[in-house]
């Protein structure tokens, strides 16, 4: 009988935590909105729309999915999807710079010291 509680009171903890980042989620999406000019179209969306659903919106899924049938505001929102990609796309490239120039000075070191026979192998 205890197991039984501990059980049902750990599925409640989880599911109220759960819940919590669904509502933090939602929060982050309707600053961002709010940080893009966009405050008024968060009517748009269901209140657990997050970031990362924002993300993979695609522009039909606008007007099918979230039924914005203003062009203006669906064109505003595209908008912002699509710079949030190009930001993540530089994000990405940026990082991948700053990797390779992190390695660079042990690559160097390696050649340096490596026995001239490991580089023909």
């Amino acid at each position: 009988m205890a197991l039984r509680q501990k059980l049902v009171r750990s599925d409640h903890v989880r599911r109220s935590s759960d819940e919590r980042n669904v509502v933090r989620g939602h929060a982050l999406f309707v600053r961002f909105m709010e940080r893009k000019g966009l405050a008024d179209c968060v009517r748009y969306f269901p209140d657990s729309m997050t970031l990362g659903n924002l993300r993979s919106t695609t522009p039909c899924d606008l007007l099918t999915k979230y039924d914005i049938q203003d062009d203006n505001d669906r064109g505003r929102i595209a908008h912002i999807i699509e710079e949030s990609h190009r930001e993540d796309q530089s994000d990405a490239e940026v990082s991948s710079l700053l990797q390779s120039f992190y390695l660079l000075p042990f690559s160097l070191f390696c050649l340096e010291f490596l026995p001239l026979s490991c580089g023909s192998m």
